[in-house]
């Protein structure tokens, strides 16, 4: 897709509203910090302001000609409504920085946002772009909260009604914004920049395969299955000469409530499995290279349900296979691009086969690893994506 010519007269001050403590790396802060550079590259004034959770960055800086607020609120991550007190504190402020800082659009990140960034917006009779990367931005709250979420779903539907314009990570969001009756939308996937592009794959024979899962890890997002599948791996080999050897490799960070069953769990698989804490995205490609296999196997029945993860595309940038289940647009991406192995995720068994199969064809291995790194090549990096999004800021004059 040809780049669109960017109108040079067109000089916008933009104000991005970010719920989290922006850094340039992983997941949704490479999506936030590609957009912004893309904007800021294009002569458009770009203002982040973000929610620096751990009070730990400089409550302002410049960042490669972004200019960066922060509001040092300290919060939790994955608390659900414990943090209720908190998002009303980040609102206030965002009010407040808002009311005394000129803007012509207010781009909002996700659902914590919402509520304030849309009333500036139309206060000051603004243009508002929501950016929805999340596709159940709250659906891993604990299940008595079911009230809570049916009024913040009507709060997005109703909301995202009254934005310019809404851009989305995958096509289920697509979908669920369209039967709302909402036209102007744009999918633009959270996908690595292509400088992460491996330039090959690695070597189709080996006497150990390494299994690894990247990302962060918490309860009820398939880990358990995964070191269940593993498992019976381990056993399989116990009872006669292994045809290959395996590793387990899991790296992310560990939420602190969940560090005592995380940590109980992989005990059991002894020197077979390396666990390593956070990691920076400059980390990722010598990561993948130590990886065989990828396993992206998440919950279907919880809110994993409707997301594409993010560590997908990271995958199939550094030409690693994928064994994973159909949840939201990972079974079709791997069908098409046939560069993964889909499995029931809810049976470790079939984990187990599904790595097997990988495992025990070298060829075939190699084959679904280059195909993973030409799918990325030609239609997952944020640079195959940007114009998708410069249109839609386009669409907005």
């Amino acid at each position: 897709m040809s780049r669109p010519e960017y109108k040079k007269a067109v000089r916008a001050r933009v104000i991005m509203l970010f719920s989290m403590s922006f850094q340039p790396f992983q997941g949704r802060y490479l999506r936030v910090y590609n957009q912004a550079k893309a904007l800021a590259a294009r002569g458009h004034d770009v203002t982040l302001v973000a929610w620096d959770r751990e009070c730990r960055y400089p409550k302002e800086e410049i960042f490669e000609g972004i200019r960066i607020i922060r509001f040092w609120i300290r919060a939790g991550v994955g608390e659900g409504p414990r943090n209720g007190i908190n998002v009303a504190r980040f609102n206030w402020a965002v009010l407040r920085t808002l009311w005394s800082h000129p803007f012509d659009v207010l781009h909002c990140f996700n659902m914590d946002a919402i509520v304030a960034g849309l009333f500036a917006a139309k206060m000051r009779r603004k243009k508002a772009v929501l950016d929805l990367c999340e596709p159940e931005y709250y659906g891993f709250w604990d299940p008595r909260f079911g009230f809570l979420l049916r009024g913040i779903r009507w709060l997005e539907k109703t909301l995202a009604k009254r934005f310019d314009h809404l851009i989305v990570h995958n096509a289920y969001q697509v979908n669920k914004f369209r039967s709302y009756g909402i036209s102007h939308i744009s999918q633009v996937g959270s996908y690595p920049n292509r400088s992460m592009l491996a330039r090959s794959v690695k070597a189709g024979k080996g006497s150990t395969i390494t299994v690894g899962r990247l990302g962060t890890i918490y309860e009820d997002n398939g880990i358990e299955e995964l070191i269940a599948a593993f498992q019976r791996l381990l056993d399989k080999s116990s009872k006669g000469p292994p045809a290959v050897k395996y590793k387990l490799f899991l790296a992310g960070r560990v939420y602190d409530s969940y560090r005592g069953t995380f940590e109980s769990l992989v005990q059991s698989l002894g020197k077979n499995v390396e666990v390593l804490g956070a990691y920076r995205v400059d980390d990722l490609p010598r990561l993948y290279r130590n990886i065989d296999i990828s396993i992206m196997t998440y919950r279907s029945k919880s809110w994993f349900g409707n997301v594409t993860p993010t560590k997908l595309f990271d995958s199939l940038v550094n030409g690693v296979p994928v064994v994973g289940n159909d949840i939201g647009e990972v079974g079709r991406i791997l069908k098409e691009n046939d560069c993964g192995v889909i499995v029931d995720e809810r049976d470790p068994d079939s984990i187990c086969q599904g790595i097997e199969r990988l495992a025990m064809d070298d060829r075939l291995r190699k084959r679904m690893a280059e195909n993973a790194l030409k799918a990325a090549r030609e239609r997952y990096t944020w640079e195959a994506v940007e114009p998708v999004f410069l249109e839609a800021y386009q669409s907005l004059e």
